[in-house]
């Protein structure tokens, strides 16, 4: 050790587990295993990670092969959308059942079912009990109370399956750079998009010119808001790293400036917003770091509003949206006389009642606390409300009548479906539903902010890379559907699973870090 160097944590329990050979590690309750089970189990855990890894690179890619594969279909306000195959999303759900197989056997071979007993473990199923009810108290048929339940928690598989693996080091980081490699790519692109403009999407594909014509960039993604959920998550992790070392090389602040630039490219304020709130957890936890995230958050809100200054595609959405957010509140939903028509619209004639434009969000909030109110414990049912669930069921779920006399009014906006994913929580499965949710999603991130708070510096950055995320998750489930989307589950159940890994090994925190004034080494 250099000198002046300093060792956090080197109690004799954290050097035991450190120096025993990973086969012979065994969580208390756990049956020794014979050299073939062992050897079983390792190949099984290589196996987990090779398809976790996939999983990871495939929704990443999923929608825009989907569309590379699509014919053009014009819709009934003349928009061009794409009509993709559905095999791309039958290859994602099958490796999360085969991850699911694999897991289960995984666990009966090293038989450490007593490690899958913690009280996360029990909230999740509390959680499942609990969605079965508001389906059944709904009418909810059984197949859409296990197609909604599917959505709502395939997340979970990610997580139990990285537990189950327990992987090396190097397994993990061969694993992160190359998703690492994919999220510079998408930056990359997205930073083209925002300076070449329409064509450049065009040239990759996509056939829905929405974003292009507000210069928001989503690169390989779908939607901005899904390449800014990724981009901000990454940035986090890299901030997490960045924390855990006295020194930094350049190469670790060149990469966070670039997904910067890339971040306000998507112009995805949820995520910046998101981003923030991640470093403050970090910085509270880890006790300083105050001026990197002053200089971070610098950046990343400087390159935001540089975004805005050059962008007057960029200036006009912000000031439709900042207006109609004000508008909602002065004329909330319900609000308005039957012949009201919004005055910027073409077709609003003059003897018609002229209103400004609101923000569909504020007004679909509005709806949905009255409708809590209605049926405030087990709400409506799973999977008849505003999801992605209830859209696939029924195209038309917002004509049903329980949601008001003429449904639930989605006020001329071309997404049938509702953007906030508490929204859709609360009213498919009311109080008990969204208090079960988050109870879990408490015990899932406890015991990770336990162990960091009692060792100051000495912690692994996923450590403080986990419960920046799990804020990062529950601010934008705001106003993204991302706790159930396709793609941000995969992200941050990986991170949680990871964190949880090193956690119940006993290496989250103090064992193998070395802090000297130069530089801050883990020793494998």
């Amino acid at each position: 050790m250099a000198r002046g160097a300093v060792r956090h944590g080197t109690d004799d329990g954290a050097k035991m587990l450190s120096t025993q050979p990973r086969t012979e590690l065994a969580a208390e309750g756990t049956v020794p295993r014979t050299d073939q089970t062992g050897r079983l189990g390792r190949w099984l855990g290589v196996a987990l990670v090779a398809l976790l890894g996939a999983l990871l690179v495939w929704v990443l890619f999923e929608t825009w092969i989907q569309v590379l594969l699509s014919t053009p279909v014009e819709d009934d306000k003349g928009n061009l959308l794409p009509d993709g195959p559905d095999w791309p999303k039958d290859v994602k759900n099958g490796l999360y059942f085969l991850i699911l197989a694999l897991t289960a056997i995984k666990i009966a071979v090293d038989r450490r079912w007593r490690d899958f007993r913690t009280p996360a473990d029990i909230a999740v199923v509390v959680l499942g009990v609990v969605f079965v009810l508001a389906g059944l108290f709904g009418d909810s048929p059984v197949g859409l109370i296990g197609e909604a339940g599917w959505v709502y928690l395939r997340g979970v598989i990610v997580f139990y399956a990285w537990r189950a693996a327990d992987p090396g080091r190097k397994s993990v980081r061969r694993v992160l750079t190359v998703v690492g490699v994919i999220v510079g790519l998408n930056a990359l692109i997205a930073i083209w998009q925002t300076l070449a403009g329409p064509t450049s999407y065009q040239n990759l594909g996509w056939i829905n010119m929405t974003w292009a014509l507000i210069n928001r960039a989503h690169a390989l993604l779908d939607h901005p808001n899904h390449l800014g959920h990724l981009l901000a998550l990454t940035m986090l992790g890299i901030f997490a790293y960045m924390a855990s070392r006295t020194k930094v090389h350049w190469k670790w602040w060149a990469a966070f400036v670039a997904l910067a630039i890339a971040l306000s490219a998507t112009q995805s304020r949820e995520s910046t917003i998101g981003f923030v709130a991640g470093v403050v957890v970090i910085c509270v936890l880890r006790r300083g770091k105050w001026a990197a995230a002053a200089i971070t958050c610098t950046i990343v809100l400087g390159f935001a509003a540089a975004q805005l200054a050059v962008s007057p595609e960029n200036r006009s959405e912000l000031a439709r949206r900042l207006a109609g957010v004000a508008s909602a509140f002065n004329l909330p939903s319900g609000a308005e006389s039957d012949d009201a028509c919004v005055e910027t619209r073409t077709d609003c004639a003059d003897d018609r009642e002229k209103i400004p434009e609101r923000e569909v969000r504020v007004l679909y909030a509005q709806q949905g606390v009255e409708l809590w109110l209605k049926r405030p414990v087990l709400g409506y049912g799973v999977g008849q409300f505003g999801g992605i669930v209830a859209y696939e069921h029924d195209p038309l779920w917002y004509q049903d009548t329980r949601f008001g006399p003429e449904g639930f009014r989605l006020y001329g906006s071309n997404e049938k479906q509702v953007d906030s994913f508490w929204l859709h929580l609360l009213v498919e499965t009311g109080a008990l539903g969204a208090l079960a949710y988050l109870v879990w999603l408490f015990l899932l991130i406890a015991p990770i902010v336990r162990a960091v708070w009692r060792r100051g510096l000495a912690v692994h950055p996923f450590g403080w890379w986990a419960p920046a995320a799990m804020m990062f998750a529950i601010l934008v489930a705001c106003l993204a559907p991302s706790l159930e989307d396709p793609l941000f589950p995969a992200q941050l159940f990986t991170i949680l699973g990871l964190a949880w890994v090193w956690w119940r090994r006993g290496t989250l925190v103090s064992s193998g870090l070395t802090v000297t004034p130069e530089r801050t080494e883990e020793r494998e």
